[in-house]
């Protein structure tokens, strides 16, 4: 009594600690947010792009700038000719020269400038959108990852749980020959299904390794122990509403095509920029400056004080043909924007179509396929009563076993497939935020918790009904 209660208490711990290490779905996808090349990258293209609305307004800010010199002269000079009566010195001098100056300019007309600082915030702004863009396609990465790996280990569980029950049949069936009461077709036919499905797991636990390699790249970390989904519980209903609202809805808030809308309007702007370059450009400046030198060629010094004040008109005439080339490949590029809005335009619009059909689908799928699992555990319960009173056989029975579990199969399939279409729908009309990843995460168990069995580790074994 006193080993048994030990036994208990330290599988208790065990249990504990291996629940304590498990990762849940939150957990995951904060570690690929740590260590996603992709996410990264596209955080540091944003930090790039906010630079680049400051250097464009920099261009209607005031310019102020600071000069100062001292300068070694050494001199030699001779005056050729003259005025009669007024000689200039002529010999060797060393003197020390040196000044300062301030200088100020602020555009007042720039219309290259202004278009340029439209088509910079517009670019912020895509970038912006392409950074929540590449967090919503993280979050479905993560998901699809993180279900690929659950429904790789659920189905190579089922196909133990086969394989156990197609081995106690395999049992059976030889006992029953060795008795007399069956021929060796039954038992060589239980022995070659159950074969078939050791085969199967090989490949089932290849695809398990596989999904754990493709999400531990994701992570940088180790993938054991995840928490799995709770397939008992009832699943959420598709929303009501047409298609139509849908469309209408991602063409207000698609990720996708907000940034496609932002960049046609930044080449747009980019091209009147291109084109205004050929406008005048009118500049204020304002200078002072000082200056003080101890002597000169004609030999005496200077000190000088220099105030201006004005205005700059510059007007570009001809520069070889390159304003002409830059419009033209400006007008180009925004045109290839617009076509590339417009195509982005009709992909969201078919996506939502497809997302919202797989929806729809994938709810009434699920609904026939627990049908079907109820109707494969009745059929496999007659046909083993079928064997208890001789009216069928042991192929009989095997046949309804591989029945039942292809349908619970289907089933774990068809309901991660369902979870996964929904989040490919909200991320087609609009974008997942991290709402929806713990709005899924509810939906998991721990290792070891009291309903984790009730998905594809729960089978029924040879004496028991199914």
């Amino acid at each position: 009594m006193v080993r048994r209660r030990a036994l208990a208490l330290i599988s208790t711990f065990l249990a504990g600690t291996a629940a304590a290490q498990a990762l849940d779905l939150a957990q995951i996808y904060q570690a690929a947010r740590r260590h996603d090349m992709s996410y990264r990258e596209s955080g540091a293209s944003y930090r790039e792009a906010r630079t680049l609305a400051p250097a464009a307004r920099s261009a209607f800010l005031p310019h102020i700038s600071a000069q100062a010199n001292s300068t070694y002269n050494d001199l030699t000079s001779r005056i050729l000719g003259g005025t009669p009566g007024f000689t200039f010195p002529s010999g060797h001098f060393t003197f020390n020269s040196n000044g300062y100056g301030i200088s100020v300019s602020e555009a007042l007309l720039d219309i290259h400038a202004l278009y340029a600082y439209q088509a910079a915030g517009r670019s912020v702004r895509a970038a912006a959108v392409r950074h929540a863009l590449a967090k919503s396609e993280l979050i479905l990465a993560v998901c699809n990852r993180y279900f690929g790996f659950l429904l790789a280990r659920d189905d190579l569980d089922l196909q133990r749980a086969e394989g156990r029950a197609l081995h106690a049949e395999y049992a059976r069936a030889l006992r029953s020959f060795r008795l007399g009461r069956a021929t060796i077709t039954d038992a060589n036919e239980a022995r070659a299904r159950y074969d078939a499905v050791r085969a199967e797991q090989v490949a089932a636990q290849n695809a398990v390794r596989l999904a754990r390699a493709r999400l531990e790249r994701m992570t940088a970390g180790p993938a054991y122990g995840l928490w799995s989904l709770n397939l008992a519980a009832p699943l959420p209903r598709p929303r009501r509403g047409a298609l139509s609202v849908y469309e209408a809805k991602a063409r207000r808030e698609n990720l996708v095509l907000q940034a496609a809308r932002l960049e046609a309007r930044v080449a747009t702007a980019q091209a009147r920029a291109a084109g205004a370059a050929r406008y005048p450009t009118i500049t204020a400046e304002a200078a002072y400056s000082y200056s003080r030198a101890g002597a000169s060629e004609f030999g005496f010094g200077t000190v000088l004080h220099d105030k201006t004040i004005g205005i700059d008109l510059a007007v570009p005439i001809y520069q070889g043909g390159e304003l002409s080339a830059q419009e033209a490949r400006a007008a180009a590029a925004a045109f290839k924007a617009r076509v590339a809005e417009l195509r982005t335009a009709r992909e969201v619009a078919f996506d939502v179509h497809e997302a919202f059909l797989n929806v729809r689908t994938g709810y009434r799928q699920i609904r026939a396929l627990q049908a079907a699992e109820k109707a494969a555990q009745v059929a496999l319960a007659s046909e083993r009563l079928g064997v208890r009173v001789g009216v069928r056989n042991n192929v009989d029975v095997l046949r309804a076993e591989q029945a039942y579990f292809r349908s619970r199969r289907n089933l774990a399939r068809a309901t991660y497939g369902y979870i996964l279409s929904r989040l490919d729908l909200k991320a087609a009309v609009s974008h997942l935020t991290a709402g929806d990843i713990e709005r899924v995460n509810a939906r998991l168990l721990p290792p070891g918790g009291p309903a984790a069995q009730t998905g594809a580790g729960r089978a029924p074994g040879h004496g028991q009904r199914p």
